[in-house]
């Protein structure tokens, strides 16, 4: 080969070593350009700006406007004016310009008869009737349309009766044990065990008086818990705050979360459902809340020794016993009308894209149902969510976008146990 062939495959070498160079050149180059535009876009600073207008266009008005609209009627989760509320959000949100989903789930729930109190009834040994609870709390504003009667969530139908009434404070389980060491174990079988609301939840401490033998439970709200400064009209709703003689205390008292056919699952259609009876997380024995203005009446006949002075609550004319036997050996009773029926509830989603970082969300949820009209609990915080929605829907028609995907949801079936 002569030296014209090397020089020539020398400079063909040399002229692709350059291309290559070159090219690989401008695109790092570029690549570093790229790099350096998304972190500026990660890295940049909230823009005060947008802070200033969100602020400037939240409107006090408007968020007590969906406060009285969303509380103008009782909103239990099952029920049609449960869907009514669910509907109303959805469309506020599709109105706001949010991707709005509503799924639906279908699951376990449980309601009292409104036709027949539940009561509890404390008579003599002739069957005479020392006092039997209304079942109905007073109405203070007869304008105001009807709410569900005092009862308790999943707690069974039944009538159960006792000659041996206990007092066993708070409920809690060192509670129940303390009791059980004053009185026996053996006392507290067939028995009805009254606690006073506070410190655990209310499942539990039906729970503990079945676990303990007891054939039913009473729940109250003490004064030293739920009316602290006294129980005179001007001390009480609904010339202020504190509970009432007459109010009784909602709720739920199941033990478990999620529907409790579908335990950790969700209530979807095609879902598998364990049988009602196999269920161990829902009490087995009837239970109701009564006023505390009736709890004193039904306490005045416990006997036994007196409790321990951190036991006491601060009812008037009344020594808080452990009890045992009631008082002239009169009877107490529980009847209960509750039932259990599948129903179904409603999850409401709006979305919001994020520009910069869409695959993150932060998430602005509150439960919507309610066992009354649920003005603070929960219906206050979806008020002022659907405000929050209003003002950013206004700022997204003016070009504004979220940093990261906001995520709005209003959840059914929370006051059951997280439904």
């Amino acid at each position: 080969m002569d030296k014209r062939f090397y020089f020539t495959t020398f400079l063909a070498a040399l002229i692709a070593l350059g291309i290559g160079i070159s090219i690989g050149h401008f695109a790092i180059g570029k690549q570093q350009t790229t790099n350096s535009v998304k972190y500026e876009r990660l890295t940049r600073q909230t823009d005060a700006q947008n802070y200033e207008k969100f602020i400037s266009l939240v409107q006090a008005k408007n968020i007590e406007a969906n406060l009285k609209d969303l509380t103008s009627r009782p909103h239990m989760a099952g029920l049609p004016e449960d869907l009514e509320s669910a509907q109303v959000i959805e469309e506020r949100w599709k109105r706001d310009g949010l991707q709005v989903t509503k799924p639906k789930y279908n699951i376990l729930l449980s309601y009292p008869d409104n036709n027949k109190p539940n009561r509890v009834t404390l008579t003599t040994t002739d069957g005479t009737i020392i006092i039997q609870t209304e079942g109905v709390e007073k109405a203070y504003d007869p304008t105001q349309p009807k709410t569900v009667n005092p009862f308790l969530a999943y707690t069974p139908n039944g009538t159960v009766s006792s000659t041996k009434l206990f007092y066993a404070n708070y409920g809690r389980l060192e509670d129940l044990k303390h009791l059980a060491s004053i009185v026996g174990n053996a006392s507290l079988q067939g028995s009805i065990i009254i606690m006073r609301y506070g410190r655990i939840f209310r499942g539990d401490k039906v729970i503990h008086a079945q676990y303990f033998g007891a054939v039913g439970a009473i729940l109250y709200n003490d004064p030293a818990d739920y009316a602290p400064f006294g129980t005179t009209p001007d001390q009480v709703y609904d010339q202020k705050w504190f509970m009432p003689p007459s109010g009784a205390q909602r709720g739920s008292s199941y033990t478990g979360n999620g529907d409790p056919l579908t335990p950790t699952y969700p209530s979807t259609d095609y879902m598998y459902r364990v049988e009602e009876g196999t269920i161990s997380s829902l009490p087995r024995i009837p239970a109701q809340p009564i006023g505390y203005g009736e709890a004193q009446v039904i306490l005045k006949y416990l006997q036994g020794s007196e409790v321990a002075a951190e036991w006491c609550g601060t009812l008037s004319n009344i020594r808080y016993r452990y009890g045992g036997v009631l008082l002239n050996k009169s009877s107490i009773e529980v009847k209960t009308y509750n039932r259990l029926e599948r129903k179904d509830t409603y999850n409401v989603i709006g979305i919001m894209k994020g520009d910069i970082e869409p695959d993150r969300y932060v998430v602005i949820g509150n439960h919507r149902d309610a066992w009354s009209l649920g003005s603070v609990d929960p219906t206050s915080g979806t008020a002022a969510m659907l405000e929050i929605t209003r003002v950013l829907g206004e700022m997204a028609k003016n070009g504004f976008r979220p940093r990261r995907t906001l995520m709005f949801c209003s959840w059914g079936a929370e006051e059951y146990g997280l439904i």
